[in-house]
């Protein structure tokens, strides 16, 4: 089913049909962003508008329309998608680094909040993952002076991710195997924050 994760309504429609088909909703993944680079004296309003209404926006609308479906005597996990890129600066994406900080106390926040419903909140911190989108943002990097061959060959363990190394890790927070977590954000980084 497509959404509009920047649109509330949108987003509540799609937990409803989830619902709907398969009479519950226990975990949730906010998995969007998109990360048009620019430079910050550049940026229009409509540029940072709209990143910061997919990776953020998008995050909070999505976790609060789970949470509001979840059943507290079965729980639920809520997983969103945060980034290396919410520990550090990378020039020309001032607006995604912004919204990937953000994620990250928006997860612990929510933990809190949602821990006496029985729904822990966790997030993820990719670094660079080998997408279709990434890929096609490539000419995007290099033309701000970042060759992402590069960038996979300075991470410790020497390669970018592939998204079956974030789906693991996903899982492994979705499941029983952590379920004395919330709150947290791990690195699924290669050591790239070790460093």
């Amino acid at each position: 089913m497509r959404l509009d994760v920047s649109n509330h309504h949108s987003v509540e429609n799609f937990a409803d049909q989830v619902v709907r088909e398969f009479s519950h909703l226990d975990i949730w993944v906010n998995n969007a962003g998109i990360y048009p680079m620019a430079p910050a004296l550049e940026m229009t309003d409509p540029q940072w508008a709209k990143v910061l209404s997919v990776d953020l926006d998008g995050t909070f609308w999505g976790a609060k329309a789970a949470a509001e479906r979840m059943n507290p005597e079965k729980g639920g996990v809520i997983i969103n998608l945060a980034s290396t890129a919410g520990y550090r600066g990378f020039p020309g994406m001032a607006h995604h680094v912004s919204a990937k900080h953000a994620v990250r106390g928006l997860t612990r926040t929510l933990a809190a909040e949602l821990a006496p419903m029985n729904i822990r909140v966790l997030a993820l911190a990719p670094t660079l993952i080998e997408t279709p989108g990434v890929e096609a943002m490539k000419p995007m990097f290099e033309q701000a002076g970042t060759n992402l061959d590069e960038f996979a060959q300075q991470i410790p363990l020497g390669r970018s991710g592939k998204p079956d190394d974030v789906a693991r890790v996903a899982l492994f927070c979705a499941s029983n195997a952590s379920m004395f977590m919330t709150g947290s954000t791990l690195a699924v980084d290669g050591g790239q924050l070790a460093v």
